[in-house]
């Protein structure tokens, strides 16, 4: 018996009542690879990856430029992104909204790993972000103090009553606004 592909063999017509088989003069042909079709569906454009990972298409080629991505391979004329890279740019944003820099997380990233050997590395960045973290939190409590002030002495509907000089006050401290209004009631 003669084994032949699905497709190459067609009924040409009936001869005495039995058809009558030839093979195609144009054989269907296929490839099949296992594992390139799997790694294919992984695999994503710029615009899925874009979506996939929560930022903008051009957040993608920016994070490419600075080096935190690499340009894949173009394949059918597109390039191709896997879930790495998906994992990186959700790693990017959320260190950035720890307060890191795009440099401090191609320096996280270059590590690779959580050892004994980047542990130093790790707490000392994590150490010196939360020294600028409270450093910023006593700045802003600093500007709520200001703002409080100048709206309580220039701000105010009581203030009506009296003028001075914006910038006069603000060079003193608004100590200058504090006297007008002491001196009119």
């Amino acid at each position: 018996m003669l084994l032949i592909p699905l497709g190459l063999w067609q009924q040409a017509g009936r001869r005495g009542g039995e058809p009558q088989k030839r093979l195609d003069t144009v054989p269907w042909y296929g490839v099949y690879t296992s594992g390139m079709e799997e790694n294919a569906r992984k695999l994503m454009t710029i615009g899925t990856l874009a979506k996939a990972a929560g930022v903008g298409v051009e957040t993608v080629r920016f994070y490419q430029r600075k080096g935190l991505l690499e340009k894949p391979v173009r394949t059918s004329g597109f390039r191709k992104y896997s879930e790495s890279d998906v994992r990186i740019i959700r790693f990017v944003k959320r260190v950035q909204e720890l307060g890191f820099s795009l440099k401090d997380a191609q320096d996280l990233l270059d590590l690779a790993l959580c050892s004994r050997e980047t542990r130093p590395f790790l707490a000392k960045a994590c150490n010196e972000k939360i020294d600028q973290i409270e450093q910023k939190i006593a700045d802003l409590n600093r500007m709520v103090g200001m703002l409080q002030r100048f709206s309580r002495i220039c701000g105010s509907e009581a203030s009506d009553d009296f003028e001075c000089s914006l910038l006069n006050c603000f060079e003193n401290d608004w100590e200058c606004c504090e006297k007008m209004r002491r001196r009119k009631q």
